[in-house]
């Protein structure tokens, strides 16, 4: 049987891609998004999900509403 939903990418995938984009390293990126190391570590490795708080740094950062991290990690969890 085929899965309801198509397979999503995890959210740190298109997080590492907005990061590569803008010419950021990864800790660059971190200390500027003003996220603790622990947490984006994690968040990068998949073991934490995106939540709002991260969520609105992200969108901070980005310039976008969090709503679309949440919505990355939503159709992600979906998905599996």
């Amino acid at each position: 049987m085929l899965p309801l939903y198509p397979i999503a990418p995890h959210p740190a995938d298109l997080l590492r891609q907005a990061i590569a984009q803008r010419g950021y390293s990864p800790e660059r990126f971190r200390s500027e998004a003003r996220l603790q190391p622990k947490l984006f570590r994690a968040v990068m490795s998949g073991k934490r999900p995106i939540k709002l708080g991260t969520a609105m740094r992200l969108g901070r950062f980005f310039g976008t509403s969090p709503w679309v991290w949440i919505a990355f990690q939503q159709r992600y969890d979906k998905a599996l």
